[in-house]
């Protein structure tokens, strides 16, 4: 559930940024077509440019892919810190001094297990970026591929477009 929320509010945040930096297409009729002719040709080229490239910028942005799946937690200070403490304590019944062994082996595992859990939650960050960007990117390319298609058929029927 927290995941999806998740998509969505990217999804949302990708719609509004792409929407805010997409420039509105400027079609003027060359030819002199009527304001009727102008907009039938628009809905045509739209329906053209849609099938052409894929892409339906009327259409809620959805992801290609589902974002990466978050691993079982590795590590942690309590974790690391038990487990420490048992090879601790183990090795110091051996040396002789079983208390140091503890102390020594939770402080050690402690210190591993923070590290080790750190180091997964960047991976998962880094992960998560990657995803976002790819997912943006993607839509990017397809509004642009959009956008060519939709000014060459307008261009092609007679119009300027900018």
């Amino acid at each position: 559930m927290k995941h999806q929320i998740t998509i969505v509010i990217i999804l949302a945040c990708l719609a509004l940024a792409v929407s805010a930096s997409a420039q509105e297409t400027i079609v003027y009729p060359s030819n002199g077509q009527s304001n009727e002719q102008m907009e039938q040709d628009k809905f045509q080229c739209y329906s053209w440019a849609k099938n052409e490239s894929g892409f339906d910028p009327m259409a809620i942005p959805t992801a290609s892919a589902p974002p990466p799946q978050k691993e079982a937690q590795k590590g942690g200070i309590v974790r690391g810190a038990a487990g420490g403490a048992l090879a601790g304590g183990a090795i110091g019944a051996i040396t002789g001094n079983t208390k140091k062994g503890l102390k020594i082996g939770a402080a050690t595992g402690a210190v591993t297990g923070g590290v080790r859990r750190s180091k997964q939650t960047k991976a998962e960050d880094k992960k998560q970026k990657d995803w976002e960007k790819q997912q943006s990117s993607q839509y990017a390319q397809g509004r642009n591929n959009y956008n060519r298609a939709y000014s060459a058929c307008l261009e092609g029927r007679g119009y300027s477009v900018k």
